[in-house]
Formats: structure tokens, sequence, C-alpha cells
């Protein structure tokens, strides 16, 4: 599938050039080199199955059969989701895959041989904490002239830029002080994906505070539900997924990654090999990525939902749906625009 096709000199043209040079008059013709890069730009969206999100202020984020609770869809109230975006290529047809400079942003920039960007779903209004108060669902950039069937990207921060101090007047947006929801402190890195969960209530439709169960590691159900509290307030009641490294300790030799190293890359390489940015968008799935979890449920003394711990009972049927997008799993995928 032909995405971008490189300009071509009209053989026509080259012609007429040939001949107004043969008859030695004094007429000469000037040609526009073909073009040696072209605009790309990339939509996200964020879907619950073949169903789009439209979200916007924290009264439309009900999103429908995120989640399950004995094996039965549940709704829920989406307060958070934000993703990073690095290193995007567009592929050839034969498995050639080149690099896309972005355009500098609020919500994206490049460093040296890497890039990042912010996707954002959030307006700020629904949000836990840390809030940008905007949105951003696309990526724009350009790439050297061709054609292209497809993209690829790595979710996640690289680590050349993953410890960068955020205080620091040198560290750019997307990743600095501005986005302070998005830190797992400066030592740690960033958070690469932010979703966070309100589940509705088991009795009370309608109600999404008191939506998590607290359960036992055997699965027996520990307390009747957590505390009530608003979805706005701190997260106590919200099933939340936070992907980042983890085991980041100080490392004066390791240069090439800030000082840090860590016992965990949670980078997540995404391949869509048939992708028309002209045509399509990229969709993050919340319904094949929470698949085979419970986002109603928590076991106690663990974090709140995935923190990224290999341990954490909540974390390792959302590894193995990330894992997938590796090799065209469904939770990225292109999408109709």
């Amino acid at each position: 599938m032909a995405v971008f096709s490189s300009a071509r000199f009209p053989l026509a043209l080259m012609a007429a050039a040939a001949l107004t040079a043969c008859g030695g008059g004094d007429d000469t013709t000037t040609t526009t080199p073909a073009a040696t890069t072209q605009s790309v730009s990339i939509d996200f969206a964020a879907t619950i199955g073949s169903s789009v999100l439209n979200i916007g202020t924290c009264a439309d984020t009900q999103v429908n059969g995120i989640a399950t609770r004995g094996g039965a869809a549940v709704n829920a109230k989406l307060t958070d989701l934000r993703f990073y975006v690095s290193n995007v290529k567009l592929l050839k047809a034969d498995g050639t895959a080149v690099a896309v400079t972005l355009d500098e942003s609020t919500w994206q920039a490049n460093a040296g041989t890497d890039s990042v960007a912010l996707i954002d779903f959030e307006d700020g209004t629904c949000t836990n904490g840390g809030a940008t108060g905007g949105t951003n669902t696309k990526i724009t950039g350009n790439v050297a002239s061709g054609t292209y069937v497809g993209v690829s990207f790595v979710l996640g921060v690289p680590e050349s830029l993953n410890h960068v101090n955020p205080a620091l007047s040198t560290t750019p947006k997307p990743i600095d002080a501005s986005v302070p929801g998005m830190a797992w402190s400066w030592q740690a890195g960033r958070k690469f994906m932010k979703i966070e969960l309100s589940p509705e209530n088991a009795t009370t439709a309608g109600t999404y505070t008191g939506g998590v169960q607290i359960i036992t590691a055997a699965g027996a159900q520990a307390t009747t539900t957590t505390a009530g509290v608003t979805t706005n307030v701190a997260n106590t009641n919200a099933f939340v997924y936070h992907l980042g490294n983890t085991g980041c300790v100080a490392d004066a030799a390791a240069t090439a990654t800030g000082g840090y190293t860590c016992s965990a890359n949670n980078q997540v390489p995404v391949t869509i090999a048939a992708f028309n940015p002209t045509s399509q968008r990229v969709t993050m799935d919340l319904q094949a990525l929470f698949a085979g979890n419970n986002a109603t449920q928590n076991t106690t003394g663990t974090a709140a939902g995935c923190m990224s711990a290999a341990d954490d009972p909540q974390c390792p049927a959302m590894f193995t749906a990330l894992t997938g997008a590796k090799s065209g799993g469904t939770v990225f995928r292109a999408i109709a625009k």
C-alpha cells in the first residue's frame, strides 16, 4: 500500500530541456530539484474495541466495557490517559525503516539521534494529578522522500532522555517540569504511559466511587470496596496503570543513559506494518490492553493497580498484552480516520 511517493522529474520536461541546450540559443531552462524530504502527520486515537472514545471534559470520560468483574464487562471513568512515543519511523515495502524528524513544539522534541513526543488525551479536568491542561493527539515532522507503507515507534522515553532532570532549563518539553504527572522521580525516569480508571460501583449504577474491590493474594475478597472518594482526588479508588522502567539506580559509568541503569527496561517497540497516515490513525485499544485483567480488583498490600512491578499480581496480564504490540498485536493498530 503506497503512502507517500517522492517527486519525480517529468520525462517530457527533461526532453525539452535537452532540445533547448542542443539548439545553441540564448534561452536557458531552470528546473526545481526533487524534494529531499516530505512532511508527515500521524494522528492517534483511543478506542474500546471498535468504539472510538470522544474524550472531552471529565463528564465525558465514561467508557463502557473496559474492565471485568467476574467475567462481565463494567463501565468506568477514564481519568487519565497519556503516553510517550519515541523514535518514530516510516517503513518501506522492503522493510527499511526511515526515521522521522519531529517538528519542535511543546509536545515533541529531537535530541541527538533520539526523539520523543507526548500523546495526551486528558484535558486537566478529570486527572488525578499533574495535568498538562491541554491535549495532543498528533505527531508531525518530516521524513526523507520516498514511498512508505507502515510505521514503527517505541512506547516510552529513550534512555538517553529518560533520566534527565526535568527541572533543568536545558530539558526539552515534553519531558520537563511542565509535565509533573509523567515524572517518576527524576532518578527513576518517566512514566512511559499513564492510565487511570475509576470503575463503576458494583451495586450503584452511575457511581464511580468505591468501585475497586480489595482482594487477598489468593483472590478472596478482603473488604467490600475501597473508601468512597471522588474521581479527581487521590487515586485511592482508581485502578492505576503506570508503565516505566523499574530497578533504576545511579551508575556514574552509564553516561549514555543519563548516569543510571535499570534492571527492567519496559519500553515497548510497536510495529504497524500496514499504515496510511492520510486515511488512517493509530489507536490504543484500552479493551485489548485490559483484557485478561480485572480493573475492579486490587490485591491487598500492593500498589493501586499496576506500577510495572514484575511481582504485582495486576501486572503480568498487562505486560503480556503490550508484548504483543511488538509483533502486530491489537493494543496498537491502524483504524480509519
